[in-house]
């Protein structure tokens, strides 16, 4: 069996903190294991759209990252529009 969701257990780093490849950016939760979510790039974080011990489907975005530190703040008052057949499944 494929992991489909995970819970975020909680965020290791902020909005605006700068983020290195290997990094673990946040605990993943699974029914079986925690794990750490590492990151691949250089980034700044920007936004999380997802909370700690809210449970996401893989696939499903959880954070906004940038390449330039000062980008972050166009992402502050971001917020995430459900699609209007996704809300009624």
């Amino acid at each position: 069996p494929t992991m489909e969701t995970g819970t975020i257990g909680k965020w290791l780093y902020n909005v605006g903190d700068k983020i290195s490849p290997g990094d673990a950016i946040a605990e993943i939760e699974t029914d079986k294991a925690s794990m750490a979510f590492e990151a691949q790039d250089d980034f700044f974080v920007a936004k999380i759209l997802a909370d700690p011990g809210s449970e996401v489907k893989v696939g499903d975005p959880i954070f906004i990252s940038v390449e330039d530190e000062n980008d972050v703040a166009a992402f502050a008052s971001y917020t995430v529009s459900v699609d209007a057949g996704a809300a009624a499944a």
